[in-house]
């Protein structure tokens, strides 16, 4: 009888320790993201759009706060069964647009900065060189820049050093594309800036002035 006890005892440890494992096991795994990229569009017109794609069971709540004047999408895990696509149109304010993503089930957040001005107002100022451009995330953290000029724009790409910046420096030359692309690494402080730069002639034998619009920084943070 003893060692029958002592055998029970055993088993009922063994089950203790493998439901403890399977506890801690399940406690280290990670939660998944609910937001699994996001695309930050300007169109020809000058309109703004976001279009992004959100895991299983997600609904999105987009409002603007008032305080922070920025778009905010709070992304939330429900019962129900959801679209896992979604697009929403943005209006610049006083030259000026935020947009900010919110995970609430993990804490994690993508901001975007925008900086521009609205073509309707500038007289088509802002299409002289830029015709549009989207950025885009990619699974390994990157964004992908893509965007078109203007014919007879030649372009530079340009890291500044001194201000970890991505500038793309446009000006008025022959050239034979008018599309491009990069990726571009997001810095360890988890901030990426991205600045096109206008090189305007004033007229000849005159100095050339510049303008950086439109400007863009995305932060995530944890």
């Amino acid at each position: 009888m003893k060692k029958l006890s002592v055998g029970i005892l055993a088993i009922v440890l063994a089950f203790s320790f493998a439901s403890c494992s399977t506890n801690e096991t399940g406690l280290e795994t990670p939660q998944a993201p609910l937001l699994k990229q996001v695309q930050l569009k300007r169109d020809a017109s000058g309109a703004y759009s976001v279009d992004y794609v959100v895991a299983s069971n997600t609904l999105p709540d987009v409002h603007k706060n008032m305080n922070s004047l920025m778009n905010e999408v709070h992304l939330n895990k429900v019962s129900q069964d959801t679209k896992d696509q979604y697009r929403n149109d943005f209006m610049l304010d006083n030259n000026t647009l935020r947009i900010g993503f919110f995970d609430n089930e993990t804490g994690k957040q993508m901001k975007f900065s925008i900086e521009d001005e609205n073509i309707t107002f500038a007289k088509g100022s802002t299409t002289k060189f830029l015709k549009e451009y989207k950025l885009s995330t990619n699974k390994d953290g990157s964004i992908q820049l893509d965007f078109e000029v203007n014919n007879n724009i030649k372009t530079e790409f340009v890291f500044n050093k001194d201000s970890a910046t991505y500038e793309v420096h446009l000006s008025k030359g022959t050239s034979s594309d008018s599309k491009f692309s990069r990726t571009l690494t997001v810095p360890d402080t988890g901030v990426l800036k991205l600045d096109f730069v206008n090189h305007n002639l004033l007229g000849k034998g005159l100095a050339e002035s510049t303008s950086t619009i439109p400007r863009v920084i995305i932060v995530s943070s944890e």
